[in-house]
């Protein structure tokens, strides 16, 4: 993966994270897999409780 798609994924994970999504039990690597197909992240995170 390339730098600037690494600092795209983090973003990425950052305002979902602000949205409310935990990755907390997601590796770096199957987000990484997932940012590369094109897929949702959402679907690996779990909403974070109010």
């Amino acid at each position: 993966m390339e730098m600037e798609q690494e600092f795209a994924m983090i973003a990425l994970v950052y305002q979902l994270e602000e949205a409310g999504y935990c990755f907390a039990d997601v590796s770096d690597e199957e987000l990484r897999q997932a940012f590369m197909n094109n897929e949702d992240l959402r679907d690996l995170a779990v909403p974070r409780a109010a």
